[in-house]
């Protein structure tokens, strides 16, 4: 590989937020995962958990959830930053290289708060694109995470690194 002339340094793309001000998380960064989001923003409090209606897939020691289809699968919903989502972005290989296999959707979901009741929140979802699903296996189960467990996987230790570019 070249390395470019100074005075043509290699950039970023411009990072852009996605304006929602919440999280829906159903894999690795959910509490307790490898990715747990907790390791992304120390003292993040969970705000409650919702159903995502879809199709989850297996892509290995990580889900894909496609947003068609009738199945329920489990998130749960953080309060999201700038900082937190250019994090997550970097995780699931939207930036700074997109690898196409995530896309952000926002969309608005029922929460059911941890402090009781239900309230409709605008969030985040990570949507796993059509091509990184081809030949992949569906999962069935509304709970990834404890479906991962039953299957007796263990996660490779590249915590954090999930589609990142290395550099």
């Amino acid at each position: 590989m070249q390395t470019p002339p100074p005075e043509h340094p290699i950039t970023d793309p411009p990072w852009r937020p996605c304006g929602a001000g919440h999280v829906a998380v159903y894999g690795t960064l959910r509490a307790g995962g490898v990715n747990d989001i907790a390791r992304l923003q120390p003292g993040i409090a969970l705000l409650g958990r919702s159903l995502l209606t879809g199709t989850l897939y297996d892509l290995g020691w990580y889900p894909g959830l496609q947003l068609q289809g009738s199945s329920l699968v489990l998130a749960e919903v953080y309060p999201l930053n700038d900082a937190l989502e250019q994090a997550m972005d970097r995780i699931e290989g939207i930036w700074p290289q997109d690898v196409g296999e995530y896309t952000k959707r926002v969309l608005t979901l029922d929460v059911a708060l941890t402090s009781g009741g239900q309230h409709p929140l605008e969030v985040l979802v990570y949507e796993a694109l059509p091509p990184a699903l081809q030949g992949r296996t569906q999962i069935t189960a509304q709970d990834w995470l404890a479906w991962i467990t039953q299957q007796g996987r263990e996660h490779p230790d590249t915590a954090f690194s999930l589609n990142t570019p290395q550099r």
